[in-house]
């Protein structure tokens, strides 16, 4: 059946309901969030969710703790640690 949108956010659905017109203004904000985190975890993630969809849940947590691997060195990821230990905006190497 079809959900209208505020009975789709109480189910779960979605995340989120913006009022008519203020869809770009939205995903705008919320692009800009994603965009403020670590460069290297970004990639992981987009990574891990393409290659994720689809398998089982033994694969899956097989492609995300590669995904996590491959951010748990990082330079971006000592930088988030020092960032918060120091209370300041990381300044991510993307390394």
């Amino acid at each position: 059946r079809r959900v209208e949108a505020r009975e789709a956010l109480e189910m779960g659905l979605v995340d989120s309901v913006v009022e008519a017109g203020g869809d770009r203004e939205a995903a705008l904000e919320l692009a800009g969030r994603i965009a403020a985190n670590s460069p290297v975890g970004l990639r992981a993630a987009k990574r891990a969710l393409r290659v994720g969809y689809g398998l089982d849940l033994r694969a899956g947590l097989e492609v995300e703790d590669a995904a996590w691997r491959s951010v748990a060195f990082s330079g971006d990821r000592a930088e988030g640690v020092a960032a918060f230990n120091e209370k300041r905006a990381p300044q991510w190497p993307g390394e």
